[in-house]
């Protein structure tokens, strides 16, 4: 599935940019894969096994190969050999897609990117998803036309955290902010980038005086080395995509440039 022309943020301009899985949806791709795990199999027990198998492949591959850590047709492959699931992953994704099985995790996801762009941000969507799997569940769930461009790994040669994804979405842009789920991925590679970075995630406490405490559990989840440190705190922690809006189109709110960012 080849992207549609990269429209290159202008000099002076803001942009906004929101990892996918976890961060805005969850979508029915790990369906699909469940899917073929227990079509290749007589059990759920040996399917179990199957998913273990390719999850650890997966993250084998974070370390050695990240782009192709996220090429499931090929982690499929290799797991189920010369076993036939059956049936075609994307037309099985579009299915699903189609059945509004993609959860939306924020209320009025679409008018609250709109509203972005009503203030002069330009919005994208960052994903280390590949774009074959990322764009019809942005399509059947409405947000593929509320924001001004996808761009997934595939398109750039390399996931996040590296920082050629962040420089793709940023163009000439002076204000770049970066929100996600994750600190490793969102976190650590935005503010490494010069982004100004919001971890977004439902777990995330309401309550600031928390959030010192929240930060430190995510360090030790996902084993954050120590080099990380520097660059693994947000400039906001919420719960609550319409924080992350109301913060950046609020008057009050100052973001530094990017070069301020990275100085």
């Amino acid at each position: 599935m080849n992207p549609p022309p990269h429209v290159t943020p202008a000099p002076g301009t803001k942009v906004i940019s929101f990892d996918l899985d976890d961060t805005l949806i969850r979508g029915p791709f790990s369906q699909v894969l469940r899917d073929a795990m227990v079509a290749v199999t007589d059990s759920e027990d040996e399917a179990t096994a199957l998913r273990q198998q390719m999850n650890q492949r997966h993250r084998e591959l974070l370390d050695d190969d990240r782009l192709e850590a996220y090429d499931w047709h090929q982690l499929v492959a290799e797991t189920v050999g010369e076993r036939d699931p059956g049936f075609d992953m994307l037309d099985r994704l579009e299915q699903y897609a189609a059945d509004n099985l993609t959860q939306v995790l924020h209320e009025d996801t679409g008018t609250l990117l709109g509203d972005l762009r009503s203030h002069g941000w330009t919005t994208i969507i960052l994903t280390n998803g590949w774009r074959r799997y990322q764009e019809p569940i942005l399509r059947h769930a409405g947000l593929l036309t509320a924001v001004d461009e996808l761009i997934a790994s595939d398109d750039v040669g390399a996931p996040k955290p590296a920082e050629e994804m962040f420089l793709r979405a940023r163009g000439g842009a002076s204000v770049h902010v970066h929100v996600g789920d994750r600190i490793d991925h969102d976190i650590v590679g935005g503010n490494r980038s010069g982004a100004s970075t919001v971890l977004l995630r439902r777990d995330a406490p309401e309550d600031p005086a928390q959030v010192e405490d929240y930060l430190l559990e995510r360090y030790r989840a996902q084993s954050t080395p120590e080099s990380d440190l520097p660059y693994a705190r947000p400039a906001l922690v919420t719960p609550h995509l319409s924080d992350v809006v109301a913060w950046v189109t609020d008057p009050a709110t100052v973001l530094p440039t990017v070069d301020a960012v990275r100085s």
